[in-house]
């Protein structure tokens, strides 16, 4: 018997394997190109949440500044915590002030909900401290844990 030419279609194996790693070869060269960018989306992403904790802590000295002295400066310490964050606002003096812990939390729930970051600096953060002064209104949000930490800081007027 004699075997004849059959009319195969399709593609052969090996011609799979060279499309498959012609295919592996782009995707890793686009990696390199976007993942650069999808850390940064992420990194713009945290900024935007701790730019939010910044107004409301302005919110906060605003909304309890007339119960407040104006030569003081207060600060409102965010500490990390298991499972939840630790919210504290204090005077220059040290002194416990309840009344801007209360408005702050208010507008956030941080002392229930602990913030999701998700930058890979973003979820080193175990502290953010904001301080509020009066004259302008005006705060300064910093935080602790990044290596870089100066990506997260944040003055609002």
């Amino acid at each position: 018997m004699k075997r004849g030419k059959e009319d195969n279609r399709g593609f052969s194996l090996i011609e799979l394997v060279i499309v498959m790693v012609i295919m592996a070869i782009l995707v890793g060269i686009a990696g390199v190109y976007i993942f650069p960018y999808i850390r940064k989306s992420k990194e713009a992403r945290d900024v935007q949440k701790m730019s939010a904790y910044c107004t409301d802590a302005m919110n906060a000295y605003i909304s309890s500044a007339e119960k407040l002295d104006e030569k003081k400066i207060y600060t409102i310490t965010v500490t990390k915590g298991s499972p939840k964050w630790r919210v504290d606002a204090k005077d220059d003096s040290g002194t416990e002030v309840e009344i801007l812990k209360n408005e702050f939390v208010g507008f956030n729930q941080l002392d229930t909900y602990a913030p999701e970051f998700e930058s890979k600096e973003g979820q080193k953060i175990n502290k953010i401290t904001i301080q509020c002064k009066n004259g302008t209104p005006s705060a300064k949000l910093t935080v602790e844990g990044p290596e870089d930490a100066s990506i997260f800081t944040i003055e609002a007027k």
